[in-house]
């Protein structure tokens, strides 16, 4: 643990757990019996400010309402809004700044969900802490105490503030929230080798927000607030900025395309119309209804709605969107890394394997669960009840309801009791308890002491013991073997090992039992018991694993398959790690994240694609993984739980917080998996894809349409047809809100395309305006403005009307849309097949937009709103072959790009 005040004072970063208590108390200028004097925590207090975490302050409503027109979009309406105003056009200003509201309030609303991870953070900091000051122990408010100071700690506390561990006794410190381990750290007073060790390894140091799950002991504060590792998780939040969804900065470019364009467009109206002696205000009406021809105005909203009925979507599957443009950013997902305890696995410890001196037994079924059995794989004593028992009896722990109530381990070891066919209730009954070694880091093991009989019948104290296999072989004098009790010499020592080794290279924890009669008459309950645990009989060796689920597996297989890389990022070591990923099928190389930091940046860059697990993680490790995967073109998804993952959460392109982590990770995270299961994060990316595919569909629409417009305004300036406006702001107003709209919302809900999972994960920054979809739309749109002008000087040549050409042009404009909406489905595919027709709401749509193409020339009362003249069938037939020669056109330029890729 690295602390920058050593004795109060700004200095070098020291390295307190290499030194001995005797040597940081000395340092820190304090006598441990005694604690510090009154006087000298004033002086620090006064010199370092309390032991409190930076909180962030949030913005005012009303900044955070005019944040909201820092887009392009909400600019470029607010702007047409002003010239509407400026002539007089008052209903299509109103419509316009209502727009821009429902955009404004939308976008509060999101970011009224983010709430700070820095505050949940400073929200887990402990109330109070017991400390030794003056030569008498206190309880005082927390954010009182300074580097120096005393504290005790017990079962049931957490931590105030980070310190070297002085005392202990028996002390265990869960850590999962900061360095991810999945077990509780067992703590001590030793003093370790001074290399850099991260927090998972210091076993002498205790951690600020950390709570003590066992034991005792006496902590010597050596940093409080912002220096401890807390507060440097808390340093990097602050430094961490949320980027911008992929969706957003496509939008934010194609708004300012189409404000170029339009605003070229308008100098030609403009520079023309004079040079034609055209009034002022006649040329404003026409750009302004070039304005809101030219702006998507129904994009933000029907982009709005088609990300809010998939993050619905995504919330049904557990899978909790905060922000909504996350729901698009899974479509762009290359590269997760995940956490792996209860993300990858079940986060319930399982026997999988039992070895005695003879014989070997696998064990099925997973998780707390009674589901499974014992099987006999080699030897020839297929009886293991005795071989297990210790493991069931020195056991504190019960089952209830599938929950484990006490130690996980412990738990696991009831269900290979049950799953043995073991009663546990009656084995515990019948051999009634009298004395308890407690489990304690130095000799990591655990003894009880009951009352029994002997082969012979005759009354023993029986020591049951268990523990690391290391410290039970270490204390073993005989062996169990096939019912009789046999020398344990260096042959079965050996064996042992070897058998250890094997079940630690396959990621599995590995523990040892033994048992050992005492004479009643010499044993003494409130003796040393330790010194009773000597010249055992050695049982079996097990297995355990936090094993994998089952669903992981299938979507390891799913994501790869989507070309996705999966990396497993665990605070466990290496070992574990990988044999975890071999499991589930993540390939690569395993390395600790400290080797990675380590690394120079070029060799981070050139070996991040061959690395499958990274172990021993500390914060800092994951944000810098996810750093260099952006580097390398990746969007990064990643998952976590606890205080520690919140950094690289936030840092993330698609931060993933598990619904049992804490409020940090939550709050520093765009999405929340209310499962913790890795497949959920699978389908979220799914779903993704098929949002944003259909949002490109959408995408590739609106531009054909906004082409047209400007196409046709600028065509019909330079050619002088219909004295250069050629639609009415209200007819642009209804394509946009009636037309545009519709198709919008069933294009968002379209089918999911063929093949959209096998399909490799668009590239960071790559563009929706691909090559192929310009060419599309810009094809696309002149052809459709040479049909509509067209029909204009038709009106005016052969009907004697320009009014009859312009309600030719306007029903004709609608219907093209109708082809447009399924033509732009996909960039290839011909639409001349019947699963065209296999989206429920594309065919309603395309239905009604057909009559209303009729009505608004037929119906007096659209007549009166849009400004058009009533047509009759055969300049209605007009408008109808202008469709039909648009889908012709389509249809051959797929065929011709169809014939490209093919010889491509």
């Amino acid at each position: 643990m690295q602390s920058k005040r050593p004795a109060g004072r700004p200095g070098d970063p020291v390295s307190w757990y290499a030194r001995s208590p005797q040597d940081v108390a000395s340092e820190l200028g304090v006598d441990p019996a005694s604690g510090l004097s009154a006087a000298r925590v004033v002086e620090l207090l006064t010199a370092n400010g309390p032991n409190a975490l930076p909180e962030e302050k949030p913005s005012p409503a009303w900044r955070r309402f005019l944040g909201q027109y820092r887009s392009y979009m909400q600019l470029v309406l607010l702007a047409a809004a002003v010239v509407a105003l400026l002539i007089a056009q008052w209903s299509t200003a109103i419509l316009l700044l209502a727009l821009t509201l429902l955009n404004a309030i939308v976008g509060l609303r999101q970011e009224g969900k983010a709430e700070s991870a820095m505050n949940a953070l400073k929200s887990l900091l402990t109330a109070t802490a017991r400390v030794r000051r003056d030569g008498t122990e206190s309880e005082i408010p927390a954010e009182q105490l300074v580097v120096g100071d005393v504290v005790l700690i017990s079962a049931g506390d957490q931590v105030p503030a980070d310190g070297r561990i002085i005392e202990a006794h028996a002390l265990q410190i869960d850590e999962s929230a900061l360095t991810g381990e999945s077990v509780p750290a067992a703590k001590d007073a030793g003093t370790l080798p001074d290399t850099r060790l991260g927090p998972g390894d210091q076993s002498n140091t205790a951690f600020m927000h950390t709570p003590v799950t066992h034991g005792s002991g006496v902590v010597l504060i050596t940093a409080t607030g912002e220096d401890t590792e807390l507060g440097k998780i808390s340093e990097m939040l602050a430094a961490t900025e949320k980027e911008e969804p992929p969706l957003t900065k496509e939008l934010n470019k194609l708004t300012l395309w189409i404000t170029a364009a339009a605003g070229l467009t308008m100098i030609v109206m403009f520079a023309l119309g004079r040079s034609r002696d055209q009034a002022w205000d006649a040329l404003f009406i026409s750009a302004v209804s070039l304005a809101i021809a030219a702006i998507p105005e129904a994009l933000p909203t029907v982009t709005q709605a088609i990300l809010s009925v998939g993050s619905l979507s995504l919330a049904k599957r557990n899978a909790i969107v905060k922000e909504l443009p996350s729901v698009e950013t899974l479509a762009f997902t290359s590269a997760i890394n995940s956490d792996k305890t209860g993300t990858l696995t079940m986060n319930q410890m399982t026997v999988v394997e039992v070895g005695t001196p003879t014989d070997r037994y696998t064990v099925s079924g997973t998780g707390y669960g009674l589901e499974g059995k014992v099987h006999h794989a080699a030897g020839s004593s297929p009886g293991i009840e005795d071989a297990i028992l210790p493991y069931l009896v020195a056991n504190d722990a019960k089952l209830v309801d599938g929950e484990v109530v006490g130690d996980p381990t412990d738990g696991a070891f009831l269900v290979l009791a049950h799953k043995a066919g073991l009663d546990v209730e009656a084995t515990r009954e019948r051999l009634s308890r009298i004395a308890t070694l407690p489990f304690d880091p130095d000799y990591k093991l655990m003894a009880t002491f009951h009352s029994a009989v002997d082969a012979s019948g005759r009354p023993v104290v029986r020591c049951f013991v268990k523990g690391a296999a290391p410290a039970v072989t270490s204390r073993a004098a005989t062996a169990l073997s096939a019912g009789a009790t046999v020398p344990w010499d260096a042959e079965l020592s050996r064996r042992a090992q070897e058998q250890a080794e094997r079940m630690g290279g396959e990621g599995h924890r590995v523990m040892a039992a033994a048992i050992r009669d005492l004479d009643p008459a010499g044993f003494d309950p409130d003796a040393d018991l330790l010194a009773y645990v000597t010249d055992l009989r050695m049982t079996s060796l097990v297995g355990i694993v936090d094993p994998p689920r089952d669903a992981s597996r299938a979507a390891v297989a799913s994501a790869q398959d989507a070309h996705i890389r999966v990396r497993m990022v665990t605070g466990d070591d290496v070992t574990t790690g990988a044999a975890i990923a071999r499991q589930l099928g993540i390939p690569g190389d395993s390395l600790l994240g400290a080797e990675f930091a380590a690394l120079p940046e070029h060799e981070q860059l050139a070996r991040i694609d061959d690395i499958g697990v990274v172990g021993r993680v500390a914060p800092e490790h994951k944000v810098l993984l996810a750093a260099t995967l952006k580097k390398k073109g990746d969007v990064v998804a990643m998952t976590g739980d606890g205080v520690n993952d919140a950094p690289a959460i936030k840092s993330a392109d698609i931060g993933i917080a598990m619904g049992s982590g804490t409020d940090v990770a939550k709050n520093a995270g765009r999405m929340i998996l209310s499962d913790d299961n890795f497949a959920t994060i699978v389908y979220a990316v799914e779903q993704g894809r098929k949002l944003y595919d259909n949002l490109t569909k959408y995408i590739r629409f609106v531009l054909l349409l906004l082409v047209t417009f400007v196409l046709t305004f600028l065509g019909a300036t330079l050619f002088n047809i219909a004295a250069g406006e050629p639609f009415s702001p209200p007819q642009v107003l209804w394509i946009h809100f009636v037309v545009n709209a519709s198709f919008g919302f069933a294009l968002g809900f379209d089918k999911e395309s063929p093949g959209l999972m096998r399909r490799s994960p668009r590239p960071r920054g790559e563009s929706v305006l691909t090559r192929p979809v310009l060419v599309t739309v810009g094809l696309g749109g002149l052809a459709i403005t040479v049909i509509l002008l067209g029909l204009i000087k038709l009106g005016e040549s052969q009907f004697g009307s320009v009014a009859i050409g312009s309600s030719m042009a306007f029903t004709a404009f609608a219907l093209c849309l109708i082809v447009a909406a399924f033509e732009c489905r996909s960039e290839t595919d011909s639409v001349l097949k019947a699963s065209t027709f296999d989206s429920k709401q594309m065919n309603w749509v395309a239905l009604a937009q057909f009559v209303l193409a009729v009505l608004v020339t037929q119906l007096d009362g659209f007549r009166r709103i849009l400004g058009t003249t009533e047509i009759n069938m055969r300049q209605f037939g007009w408008a109808l072959l202008s469709a039909v020669v648009l889908l012709l056109l389509w249809e051959l330029g797929k065929l011709l790009a169809r014939r490209a890729r093919h010889r491509g």
